[in-house]
């Protein structure tokens, strides 16, 4: 499971280091993300526009089958091969991760490896708490397949990232709304903000 931009490259570009190294079993690695594919191609195209060699690109081409339309992506849900998919949204919100879930989730030979920051309230974060169940598709589904996480794939700046570059603004905003984040963490940014940078700060609540 993973997101569509930058993230599903890198983890495309490590699978292709391990798989350069003899360290994958050989199955087939896909992308099934309609955004993850367009990222992807971007990358493969403007080769100087990044650090990647030639022989990177070629290696992660020879990686990993973009699937982008809808039937060849129904097909690879239903080969009960073995294989390694990355599959948006990130915290399963929607998107195509859910028909691999529908398939996969109730047999504990699979795994579900998350790879970014899963909200609360999100699918993710229920898979991520062991939860017993989760429900999509109308009904509820019983977890019997392998979680894991790996932290080291967050898009997201931290605490000072994001104080650094607000810094920059050439003034600061009438009012700034924290948005996005555990509500422990939202206060503790608030704070954060208020003191540093003496902004008026407060954290968004519904309504």
């Amino acid at each position: 499971v993973t997101g569509a931009v930058e993230r599903a490259q890198e983890i495309i570009y490590l699978l292709s280091i391990l798989k350069r190294e003899n360290k994958l079993p050989k199955i087939p690695i896909y992308l099934d993300s309609p955004m993850g594919v367009n990222a992807t191609e971007v990358y493969f195209a403007h080769k100087n526009n990044h650090k990647l060699t030639s022989e990177d690109i070629k290696s992660m081409i020879d990686t990993v089958q973009l699937i982008s339309d809808v039937r060849a992506s129904k097909a690879v849900v239903n080969d009960n091969n073995p294989k390694i998919v990355l599959a948006g949204s990130g915290m399963i919100t929607g998107g195509r991760v859910l028909h691999y879930l529908d398939k996969y989730i109730e047999d504990k030979k699979n795994s579900v490896l998350l790879v970014g920051f899963q909200a609360e309230g999100t699918r993710g974060r229920a898979l991520l708490s062991g939860d017993s169940e989760i429900k999509f598709f109308g009904k509820y589904y019983t977890i019997n397949a392998e979680v894991f996480k790996i932290n080291a794939f967050s898009g997201h700046a931290d605490q000072s990232e994001l104080i650094d570059w607000l810094k920059h603004f050439k003034s600061p905003p009438t009012l700034t709304f924290i948005n996005h984040g555990e509500p422990h963490q939202s206060q503790a940014l608030k704070i954060k903000i208020r003191t540093t940078l003496n902004w008026k700060c407060t954290v968004a609540k519904m309504n």
